[in-house]
Order: structure tokens, then sequence, then C-alpha cells
């Protein structure tokens, strides 16, 4: 009986520790504050510059994989499922980039990259840990429940726009659910990273399907060669037309 009590003793000592890890909410940069230190810390996630990520989406016909790579050089992207393949790829300081969805591939124009280097920003934790930088400003909505989870909502407001929404536990502070551009994403399964003492979401569920990733790294070196603008099979038919 003693040593459950010291047993239980230990375990209500660390969890009071743990739950005073997080301040007390008040303000909504009190959310943003506890956001951050239960992701990693503002130190480790600043030191993130690139993220790659591999993962199977859908299920049945639908099943696809997925490799993203994204950093503040470079974005590339590569979805194969039975149904659709698509590929982007882009280099954010040339201001090049390309899309293929199936056979048919255009360029990116400025703006699409902007919209895409902007994206890349928010994904890298950037409008948190350094929103005057990124013109954000944050506001606290009323409180909601996701799937039986208790969170705060607040809005990341830009140009006097909410640029998105994001929900976050209340206990465990972890981001459970984004609303951006009319797109809902809803994030689970967080796990820490490596020994990089940063946590993600290893499982994402939005309207265009399911995603469960297998592998997530930082830092990782890019392969330039996936920059290359693949072949535009529509030329080749231009040609023997004209010939």
């Amino acid at each position: 009986m003693n040593k459950i009590i010291a047993v239980l003793a230990v375990f209500f000592v660390i969890f009071s520790a743990i739950s005073q890890d997080f301040k007390p909410v008040n303000t909504a940069q009190d959310v943003v504050d506890n956001y951050i230190q239960a992701s990693g810390g503002k130190d480790a996630l600043a030191s993130v510059e690139s993220i790659s990520m591999k993962g199977n989406m859908g299920d049945g016909e639908q099943k696809g994989t997925i490799v993203i790579y994204f950093s503040k050089k470079y974005v590339y992207m590569d979805i194969n499922t039975a149904q659709f393949s698509m590929q982007q790829a882009i280099d954010v300081g040339k201001k090049k980039g390309w899309m293929k969805f199936g056979s048919m591939i255009k360029d990116l124009k400025e703006e699409e990259i902007e919209k895409n280097s902007k994206n890349v920003e928010g994904s890298m934790w950037g409008n948190f840990i350094d929103p005057q930088k990124n013109g954000i400003t944050f506001e606290m909505l009323q409180n909601e429940t996701i799937d039986g989870i208790e969170c705060y909502v607040i809005d990341l407001i830009r140009d006097s726009l909410a640029a998105s929404t994001s929900y976050f536990d209340m206990k465990t502070f972890n981001k459970v659910r984004e609303i951006k551009g009319g797109m809902t994403n809803d994030f689970s399964d967080f796990r820490l990273v490596g020994s990089t003492g940063i946590t993600m979401p290893y499982s994402i569920k939005s309207m265009t399907g399911d995603v469960v990733m297998t592998e997530i790294k930082f830092n990782s070196k890019f392969d330039k060669k996936l920059l290359t603008r693949p072949k535009d099979d529509s030329e080749d038919t231009k040609k023997e037309e004209k010939d």
C-alpha cells in the first residue's frame, strides 16, 4: 500500500509540474504562448528551416501517397493516387514554379508563388513565433468543443481580416483544428519528431482526404533536381499536328 501511495504521489507531482508549465489564459496571446511551448518552445521552432513529410492518404480505391517538402527557399509536393496525380515545385527566391495535374502542366504566376510562400510561413509557426513580422494579430473567440475536446478559438488577423481560425486543446494546447480559405483541417496523433523536442500531428483530416504521416524530418537537404519542369506532353502533340 505504501508503494502505491508513493507512486501516486510521484504521479501527482509530475502532473502538477506539467500543468504549471502553461500560463493562465486571459488573452489570445496567452493561448498562443502556451501553444508554442507545447509544440517545443520558441527556440526549437525557430531553428526549423525546412520540413519534409511522407505519408499515405485516403483508403480503398482512393488510397495514395504524398510527399511534401517546404522551406523559405523551396516548396515541393507530390501526390499520387489511383484517381489522380499532382506535382508542384517552387523556387521561392527565383520566383519560379510549376504545377502538374495529371498530364496538364502550367507555370505558376508570381501571386501564386507569393501565396505559397505565405502558407509556408504559417506552416512553420512563423505567424505564431513572430506575428509582427507577418502583420498578424490575435483575437480570442468563443470557446468551442471539437470531437469532445474543449478548445480555445483564436482568429489570426491580417489586414483587418481573419486569415485563419485555430482551435487549441485547453489541456494540451495542441492545435487540433485550423480553418483557412474555407478549408477545415483536423489534427491528431501528436508525437515528438525524433529527438528534436518538437511535437507534430501525424494525422490530418480534411475535405480533400485524410493523411497519415509515416515520416517527418526537419532541416533535411532538398534535391534541387525536383525543381526541373516536366516536359509538357501537349507540346509534343502540337508539334506532331504541325508536322
